[in-house]
């Protein structure tokens, strides 16, 4: 679609010089684009492969504490938990993923994850406890991951909007008011040769 512009030779050197940004700004958001698509499909695949490895020990961990609850009893249980003094921190950074800012957490553990007589409870028991606490980093990897992937696919929209914007839009609307200025130019100096032409013979008609 043309836009709304004058037909001037110095309007025709402002569209030609956006027409050359507009391109320079598309090949640069295609490449952003491809390179958070790259790394979009790095994060799901590790993502999958360790979430999927992660719903495996959850699985064995819920089933040590189903038969640690059979054998003990919920009350025994809740008390026994009550005792634990394991206290657990997520101290937040930041890093860079491409040029996107995200958040990682490392976990800090304190304070002792048993702090009951192990003969006073089960194995079973025992081993979920401390098979999840061992865990815990597993999880919070496992989200915020989650996270990035997330945050990537928001940029990987936004980027496509953009790229699409330019490829559809902006850039055949500049080519196509480059053509008419052009063209206009063009048929404007053709009726001036031509006057010019009819003005020099009525003089030498003279």
């Amino acid at each position: 679609m043309k836009l709304n512009v004058n037909s001037t030779r110095m309007e025709l050197q402002r569209l030609k010089k956006s027409l050359t940004l507009a391109r320079r700004g598309w090949k640069l958001l295609k490449d952003k684009q491809d390179e958070l698509m790259r790394l979009f499909l790095e994060k799901k695949d590790l993502f999958f492969s360790l979430y999927d490895n992660l719903n495996d020990e959850m699985r064995k961990v819920f089933s040590l504490g189903i038969m640690g609850i059979s054998f003990l009893g919920r009350d025994d249980v809740s008390e026994l938990s009550g005792l634990s003094q394991r206290r657990v921190n997520l101290e937040k950074k930041e890093k860079h993923l491409f040029n996107l800012k995200v958040s990682e957490f490392e976990v800090k553990k304190e304070g002792k994850i048993f702090n009951w007589d192990k003969t006073e409870s089960v194995v079973y028991w025992n081993n979920a406890v401390a098979r999840l606490d061992e865990l815990l980093e597993k999880i919070i990897e496992v989200g915020t991951l989650f996270f990035e992937i997330e945050i990537l696919c928001r940029e990987i929209a936004a980027t496509r909007r953009r790229v699409n914007s330019l490829e559809y839009i902006m850039i055949p609307n500049l080519e196509d008011t480059i053509k008419y200025i052009s063209f206009k130019l063009e048929e404007m100096e053709r009726a001036s040769t031509v006057r010019l032409m009819k003005v020099k013979e009525i003089v030498r008609s003279h």
